[in-house]
């Protein structure tokens, strides 16, 4: 199946990095109790925590734009009183020269225009206003697939919300062959590209949760199955990205305690 192919290129090519210490976002996560961080005011930090796609999309936004950034990880189940008093007590947040940036959508093009060298915005208002569009659009995908994360439900439950995922991806793959481009953002990724993408990194654990009920990316959408696999190629994929295995690794321990496991890439 293409998703299996998938999985196995990612587990070949990448994740390497969850090994280097040099990596901004390799630090505890910080809970009730800890001191507020020391930052510097005039380099962007983002209080992240490792497994939320929200907080992705902000980290691979300053990768895709090679801008230096420093990570503050929170616990999002013990959460420290300096985040809660200074922001809206949610992730991410982009920390810069004194300013709170909430919500992902907002703080990524907070970052793309503060750093314009290399916009990820297509110059054209009406492509712009397009291709937001399609985030709204193909990110409707999110609830269902968290439905099926967070409860086990019946298997009659989850075929119904994968069938909404699925109608996603069919809209996703009709959009990719009618443009002609291996991207959202054309030639290479863009902001369209890079807010849908982490729901996309997450749906193969479903799959590896629920085995045998047809919960795959499906063959036939080949225009999606080659964005993904080229997706995989982009660096701030690579660098940030994680496989499927690790990603139903931390639902296990979502599930199992009152605590998840936050730092086990750490350990």
């Amino acid at each position: 199946q293409l998703q299996q192919k998938l999985v196995r290129s990612v587990g070949r090519k990448h994740f390497l990095n969850t090994m280097n210490p040099c990596t901004p976002w390799d630090v505890p996560h910080l809970a009730a109790g800890s001191t507020p961080p020391q930052v510097d005011p005039d380099r962007v930090t983002v209080y992240n925590m490792r497994f939320c796609p929200f907080a992705q999309r902000t980290v691979l936004v300053l990768l895709a734009k090679n801008i230096p950034f420093d990570v503050v990880n929170i616990n999002l189940k013990s959460k420290p009183e300096w985040f809660l008093s200074e922001t809206w007590g949610q992730v991410s947040v982009v920390r810069y020269k004194g300013s709170f940036i909430m919500e992902s959508l907002i703080n990524s093009d907070f970052i793309d225009e503060q750093f314009p060298s290399k916009s990820l915005h297509p110059s054209d208002a009406m492509a712009k206003a397009n291709g937001r569009l399609q985030v709204e659009s193909f990110c409707k995908m999110n609830g269902p697939f968290y439905k099926m994360f967070f409860s086990d439900g019946t298997a009659e439950d989850r075929s119904k919300h994968f069938s909404n995922i699925l109608s996603k991806m069919e809209e996703m793959d009709k959009a990719l062959k009618g443009s002609n481009n291996m991207f959202f953002g054309g030639a290479s990724p863009g902001m369209t590209d890079l807010m849908v993408w982490p729901w996309i990194e997450r749906l193969p654990i479903l799959d590896l949760m629920y085995p045998g009920e047809g919960l795959a990316i499906p063959d036939s959408l080949e225009n999606l199955g080659r964005w993904i696999r080229d997706m995989w190629e982009e660096p701030a994929i690579s660098q940030y990205g994680l496989k499927p295995e690790v990603h139903l690794k931390y639902r296990q321990s979502y599930k199992n305690s009152p605590v998840p496991s936050y730092d086990m890439l750490l350990k």
